[in-house]
C-alpha cells in the first residue's frame, strides 16, 4: 500500500514537470503571476466612538417632607432616621380632634333623626289603622250605612303629611352621612405617608424654617451616576446618548446606561488661571442592581458614536494614494485596485461607506509592486504535502490541486 502510494506521488510530480516544460516551449511569452499569501474576506461588524470618563452611583431621587400649615397641629411623627420605608409606609400623623367633633356632631343628629322617624312610622301606623276603621260604613239605621268621607279625607291628609316628614327626615340622615364620609376621608390627609421606597436620612419635627423639610427620605435603589466632564468633552457628549458603566468595587459588573443631563452651567467659578472648565452630567441606569450602592465609583464609556452591520476593514489592507484610500481585491486570479469612501475611524478599523461588498477577498498588507490586472496566484500549503493530510484528501481534490497548480 506504502509502495503504490509512493508510484501515485511520483507520477504525479513527473506530470507536473512534464506539463511546465510543454508550456515553456510552446509560449514565446510567460506571463509572470504574483504570489499572495495574506489575505482576507470583508465581513460587517460594529464600530463604537467610546469616550470614558468616570463617576460615582448616587440615589435617583430624594423625597422630602414638608410641615403643612393647612393640616394645623403635628401629633407624632412616626420615623427615625436610618428606618428603611416602602410606598404607603406612614410617616406623620396630624392632630384630627376637629374633624372627630364635626363627625360626632353628625352622628348624634342622625340618633335624633332617627328617633323622630321611628315615633313618625308609629304615628303613621296608627292613621293608617284609623283610615281602615274610617272606610268602614256606619249603619245609622237598619238597612242605612253612612260612610265617613270627610273622616277618611282627614285621615289621608294626615298620612300624606307624615310620609312627608319621614321622607325629609330620611334626606337629613343621608345628608350628613354624606358629610360624615367626607370628613373621614378628609382624615386621611392628616397621616402622611411614604411616596417611594429608601432610605429617612433627616427627621426635623420642629423646623425653624418653613423651607426647611421635616424628614428626607432617599431612594433605596441608586439608578444614577453622576460625574463631571471637561469643556472640550461636554460638547461632545448629549442627552439620550447610551453608555456602559462598571463598579470600581465590583468585577464584571457591566451595567448599560443613557445619559440623562448635561448641565452647561460650570460646577466651579471659571478662571483664566485654570486650564480646563468642568460640567456636571447624569447617567441613568436602564435597570437597578442590588449590588450597587450610593457612593460606589463607577468606570462610564459613553457612545459618541456608533455603526451597526457595517463592512469593516483594517488599516493593514487598505493603502494611501495622495489623498485617496485604495484596496486590492482578488477577483478571478486577478487584482482589482479599487478607490474606497471611509466613514468612521476606530483606531485602526474602519467603516467602509463604498467600494465594498461583504465577502469579497481583499490583500492584507499589499506590498508596492501590486498593480491593477496583476495575476495572482494562492501558493500552496506545505501541510498539503504531508502524507497525513494527502490521505484525507480524496482522489478529485488531489486532481484539482495538481491541475491548479500546473495552470498557475
Amino acid at each position: 500500500m506504502k509502495k503504490q502510494a509512493m508510484i501515485g506521488i511520483i507520477s504525479l510530480a513527473v506530470l507536473f514537470i512534464a506539463v511546465n516544460i510543454a508550456v515553456i516551449f510552446t509560449s514565446d511569452k510567460i506571463e509572470r503571476s504574483k504570489s499572495i499569501s495574506q489575505f482576507t474576506k470583508a465581513e460587517t461588524g460594529e464600530l463604537q466612538k467610546l469616550l470614558f470618563t468616570k463617576g460615582v452611583v448616587v440615589p435617583a431621587s430624594d423625597y422630602k417632607v414638608m410641615y403643612s400649615k393647612d393640616l394645623g397641629t403635628l401629633r407624632e411623627v412616626l420615623v427615625s432616621k436610618g428606618d428603611a420605608v416602602v410606598t404607603g409606609d406612614p410617616l406623620i400623623t396630624y392632630e384630627t380632634g376637629h374633624l372627630d367633633a364635626e363627625i360626632e356632631e353628625l352622628q348624634a343628629q342622625n340618633a335624633d333623626l332617627q328617633s323622630r322617624i321611628s315615633s313618625a312610622e308609629s304615628d303613621l301606623s296608627d292613621l293608617q289603622d284609623d283610615l281602615d276603621e274610617a272606610s268602614v260604613p256606619v249603619e245609622v239605621e237598619e238597612g242605612v250605612y253612612l260612610d265617613d268621607s270627610a273622616g277618611q279625607k282627614a285621615i289621608s291628609s294626615q298620612i300624606g303629611d307624615k310620609q312627608d316628614q319621614i321622607a325629609y327626615l330620611n334626606q337629613q340622615i343621608d345628608s350628613n352621612e354624606q358629610k360624615a364620609a367626607r370628613l373621614q376621608a378628609q382624615k386621611e390627609a392628616y397621616n402622611v405617608t411614604s411616596k417611594m421606597d429608601g432610605i429617612v436620612t433627616a427627621v426635623n419635627p420642629f423646623p425653624q424654617n418653613p423651607e426647611d423639610p421635616m424628614i428626607v427620605i432617599q431612594s433605596s435603589e441608586p439608578f444614577l451616576i453622576e460625574g463631571k466632564l471637561s469643556e472640550k468633552e461636554a460638547v461632545l457628549v448629549k442627552e439620550g446618548q447610551k453608555a456602559t458603566a462598571e463598579a470600581e468595587a465590583l468585577a464584571n459588573t457591566e451595567k448599560e446606561a443613557i445619559i440623562r443631563e448635561v448641565t452647561m452651567t460650570p460646577i466651579d467659578k471659571p478662571s483664566v488661571d485654570q486650564s480646563e472648565t468642568y460640567y456636571p452630567f447624569l447617567a441613568e441606569l436602564i435597570e437597578p442592581s442590588e449590588n450597587w450602592h450610593h457612593g460606589f465609583h463607577v468606570g462610564l464609556d459613553i457612545v459618541l458614536e456608533e455603526r451597526s452591520g457595517v463592512i469593516v476593514i483594517d488599516d493593514t489592507v487598505m493603502k494611501k494614494q495622495k489623498s485617496s484610500q485604495y484596496i486590492y481585491v482578488l477577483k478571478k486570479g486577478k487584482l482589482e485596485k479599487r478607490k474606497l469612501d471611509v466613514g468612521l475611524k476606530i483606531n485602526s478599523r474602519n467603516e467602509v461607506l463604498q467600494g465594498l461588498e461583504k465577502g469579497e477577498r481583499i490583500v492584507t498588507n499589499p506590498s508596492p509592486d501590486l498593480k491593477n490586472n496583476m495575476k495572482v496566484f494562492i501558493p500552496m500549503n506545505h501541510h498539503y504535502l504531508e502524507k497525513k493530510t494527502l490521505k484525507s484528501f480524496t482522489n478529485e481534490q488531489k486532481i484539482r490541486l495538481i491541475i491548479s497548480g500546473m495552470v498557475k
